[in-house]
């Protein structure tokens, strides 16, 4: 199962086309927020892409959306969220535990723009960059285990 990671989209819908344009095989979007507003022209695109969607902190207070999320795609449990929350910037350890005391094997973040890929205690710690800079994520779980990996659009 493929998956395509995207984070920080800042008013830049063309940026989430042209990573799902990339991916034709992938069978969801996980968006990590900033941007909950480009998300309506994704939907409308790319219709048979299933979107997983949490809040950024610049999505503002009136957002549906939750800050962080928990999924189980492809057999592994998925910890999703902005980063925010979690002080991202400053460590990952935070976002670590919390994925840990819910038994997932990745934990997928945003907010610092910057690409970042870790393992840990069991857990992959992914951070897509920002789709805006034209920076996104793969993800592939198989049977031989999870692969993460940076792209550009």
């Amino acid at each position: 199962m493929r998956l395509i990671v995207t984070s920080d989209s800042h008013g830049a819908p063309w940026s989430l086309i042209a990573a799902a344009h990339n991916q034709p095989e992938a069978a969801a979007m996980l968006f990590l927020g900033d941007g909950e507003a480009d998300l309506p022209f994704l939907r409308k695109t790319c219709p048979r892409l299933t979107l997983y969607a949490v809040a950024g902190n610049c999505d503002g207070y009136n957002s549906d959306l939750p800050e962080t999320d928990l999924i189980t795609l492809g057999g592994v449990k998925i910890i999703y969220t902005h980063g925010h929350g979690f002080a991202v910037k400053r460590t990952t350890q935070k976002l670590l535990a919390a994925a840990r005391t819910a038994g997932a094997g990745l934990a997928l973040f945003g907010h610092t723009h910057t690409p970042q890929l870790s393992y840990e205690d069991g857990v992959y710690l992914f951070n897509p960059g920002s789709i805006r800079a034209h920076s996104y994520g793969v993800v592939d779980i198989t049977p031989a285990g999870v692969f993460c990996f940076h792209c550009v659009t």
